[in-house]
């Protein structure tokens, strides 16, 4: 069952409040009840003395129908609550009032105070047994409790009665204060529940209250931040995507109903046609191989596969894949190791993904031979540098100018010059990127119009990863 958070805070609120409220009660009423008793208890120890002092002087003077004469004039005494009797001869005073009130109590030398009913009178009893004049006599002091009990009572329906009006209260004050408290989080939901798809922009308001609800609509304006990023994201992606696979696709439709509309057509002509079909279709395969890359990298639903390797070595390799397109070219390729290095197969000096790490390395040689004109030169290096091991591509090639220094790595961006040369769609850099900060690598470029670019990745080295990450990788590479 669902219950609001209000209710829930006004429940726990009303039953502490009145826990507390009974437990203050209940300590009133044994407080006011044990304060009664011990002023009580007092006044009987008193009236003790009296008696005992009485008796020191009379007992020996009077006989017993004088003594007990005696005891009836001495108001002082209380003698309607008290009895007196011989432990040897028996009763010497006892009114009707005290008759039968210690049967069964044993007076000794400590007095004993206890409580006892007569006629439904509640009374607080006094024994005890004194030596006088070398007799023992047992003592009977009595006080009546009614106008005690009588307090007691009123109090005890008192807290009886303000009991289901606490808890009244208690639950009205707690159900406006969590009210009040929840306010802010009422306004949070319902500015929340106006924002959609298109209203992204919109944020909800931040109360300067310095405490956590202030830090909840902070938190919740950020998040919509990044959604709202996402979002602009995802719709220039896709925009971008359908704009990319429009032009081809046209094109191999177009070719197709040309083909298929030339009433005398031949095997040469429909050879033609399907070979320009055949490299649109090229190229919208690798179009869309780059574009599931990139949503991979960004749902992170692809794994990074980590094993130590050697940069150099996938470096080597890429310079043997893109070898002939420079030939090709006349451009002269040229492969570098650091002084330190021994060999393109020497030891392990970064974690990564092989086949991520190769394309990267494609990628960057691919776009260096792409903007480097016949003639021009390209040398990749590997260098390892303390903590660092950087991979390094410099071209000779037409540049970058510094307006577009940073959006080269957006997707589906392309200079003035890259869109002249009108090869690619704009999605190797940011490939690039997304393998670099997959591997917590940096990447950086350096790059003037006529001069030429500079790509520098700096991985770290693989000592500086973390032991669990070096264990599962170290696992990997003996499995292989």
């Amino acid at each position: 069952m669902k219950v609001a958070i209000r209710t829930r805070l006004t429940v726990v609120f009303g039953t502490v409040f009145c826990a507390s409220m009974l437990l203050l009660e209940a300590g009133a009423y044994i407080g006011l009840g044990s304060s009664t008793n011990a002023v009580v208890d007092s006044e009987l120890r008193a009236r003790l003395l009296g008696v005992v002092d009485f008796l020191d002087n009379h007992v020996a003077k009077y006989s017993l129908p004088h003594l007990q004469a005696e005891f009836r004039s001495h108001g002082a005494l209380e003698p309607e609550l008290l009895s007196v009797s011989d432990v040897e001869r028996g009763e010497v005073f006892e009114p009707p009032a005290m008759r039968g009130i210690a049967a069964g109590k044993r007076a000794a030398a400590e007095a004993v105070v206890w409580t006892t009913r007569n006629n439904k009178a509640p009374l607080r009893v006094l024994t005890a047994r004194r030596t006088i004049r070398g007799r023992q006599y047992d003592l009977n002091l009595a006080t009546d409790l009614t106008l005690p009990a009588g307090v007691m009572r009123g109090f005890r329906w008192m807290l009886f009665l303000s009991a289901p009006l606490a808890l009244a209260f208690a639950s009205a004050a707690g159900y406006w204060i969590s009210g009040r408290a929840l306010t802010p989080v009422s306004e949070l939901t319902r500015a929340a529940q106006t924002i959609g798809a298109a209203s992204l922009a919109q944020r909800v308001y931040v109360p300067s209250s310095g405490d956590e609800i202030e830090e909840l609509a902070v938190t919740l304006n950020g998040m919509l931040t990044r959604i709202e990023d996402a979002f602009r994201h995802v719709s220039q992606f896709t925009s971008d995507a359908s704009h990319e696979l429009r032009t081809p696709l046209a094109l191999i439709r177009a070719t197709a109903e040309v083909a298929l509309l030339q009433p005398a057509g031949n095997a040469e002509s429909y050879r033609t046609a399907l070979h320009r079909v055949l490299i649109e279709a090229e190229k919208n395969t690798v179009l869309l191989d780059n574009l599931l890359q990139l949503s991979r990298a960004d749902s992170a639903a692809r794994a990074v596969n980590l094993r130590p390797l050697n940069l150099a070595r996938k470096l080597g390799q890429a310079c043997e894949r893109v070898d002939l397109l420079a030939r090709e070219k006349r451009i002269a390729l040229q492969a570098e190791l650091a002084d330190d290095s021994k060999a393109i197969d020497s030891a392990p000096d970064i974690s990564g993904d092989p086949n991520d790490i190769l394309r990267l390395c494609l990628i960057l040689l691919d776009n260096a031979i792409k903007y480097t004109p016949a003639g021009g030169n390209i040398t990749a290096t590997v260098t390892r540098a303390g903590r660092t091991v950087s991979l390094e591509v410099r071209d000779t090639g037409i540049g970058i100018s510094e307006n577009d220094l940073s959006k080269i790595f957006l997707r589906f961006f392309r200079g003035d010059e890259a869109r002249t040369n009108g090869t690619g769609a704009g999605l190797g850099l940011a490939i690039a990127k997304a393998i670099a900060d997959a591997h917590h690598a940096r990447i950086r470029v350096t790059s003037s119009l006529g001069r030429g670019s500079t790509f520098r990745i700096d991985f770290p080295a693989i000592r500086d990863i973390h032991r669990e990450e070096v264990a599962a990788c170290c696992a990997l590479t003996d499995q292989s």
